[in-house]
């Protein structure tokens, strides 16, 4: 088996193609009308917020479409957004998520009214934005030839990101103003090393005592450039990009969201 490193994670029941089936059941169930009037069937899966979620936890919309059928969608919570940066067209933060909001066919998803298999498709949106966003660069892969795998591949990203309004579930970009879409770096985790199975993990981090970054590498701890963070070292790969709202003061987490 591929043993990845942890990253936070919360998902509801799901399918191997990574959508509720339009059999399963959740905690709620509610018939929601969007956009020109069509009905759509929301679950949200079961979880107990903390003060932990409150400060980097968000909920993604995951809409099943299928012929002959109502929309379905299911609210789950999550930690990290996982960006796929396998394709070579990929190679920004950016493009991942330009292609995390992608529709993609659901391949062998079987209707419960006729259980025949049917052609359905599901587009993962962003319900709610935490004042604090991980992106989890996804440089590990499982290859059946190889077994679990490391990419090894250099992804561009900026100090100021801006979530595109086009992420957004329907009910979000009515709910969640242009403000609270942008965020600044102030952390990334690097994983050093070829391999999957080993390396080393390196932090830099934005400091607002001194009111600039440093780098942690086990016990050595020094200050550096925010043109380092962008540019790291060869054999630094970017597995994990922490991003606050701009308009959550760095010094103050309001913990009690509700």
């Amino acid at each position: 088996s591929c043993r990845f490193p942890h990253v936070f994670s919360v998902n509801g029941p799901q399918t191997p193609n990574g959508v509720a089936s339009d059999h399963e059941e959740e905690t709620d169930e509610w018939e929601q009308v969007g956009p020109k009037k069509k009905a759509t069937i929301t679950r949200v899966a079961d979880f107990t917020k903390s003060p932990i979620y409150n400060i980097f936890g968000g909920q993604t919309r995951s809409a099943l479409h299928q012929h002959g059928a109502r929309e379905s969608a299911t609210l789950q919570p999550f930690f990290t957004v996982q960006l796929d940066i396998q394709s070579p067209q990929i190679t920004s933060v950016k493009e991942a998520l330009e292609n995390f909001g992608t529709k993609e066919a659901v391949h062998g998803f079987m209707s419960n009214k006729t259980k025949t298999e049917v052609e359905a498709s599901k587009r993962t949106s962003l319900e709610e934005l935490p004042p604090v966003l991980i992106l989890h660069l996804k440089q590990f892969v499982y290859d059946k030839a190889g077994g679990c795998q490391k990419l090894t591949k250099r992804m561009d990203y900026d100090m100021d990101l801006e979530i595109s309004k086009d992420l957004l579930s329907p009910s979000a970009k009515a709910r969640i103003p242009p403000g609270q879409r942008n965020f600044k770096l102030f952390a990334v985790i690097y994983h050093t090393g070829k391999e999957a199975s080993g390396g080393h993990y390196i932090s830099d981090y934005y400091h607002v005592g001194i009111g600039g970054w440093i780098r942690a590498d086990d016990n050595l701890i020094k200050t550096i450039k925010p043109g380092q963070v962008l540019n790291p070292p060869h054999g630094f790969t970017p597995y994990l990009l922490v991003y606050r709202r701009r308009e959550v003061p760095s010094r103050t987490i309001n913990v009690n969201r509700t």
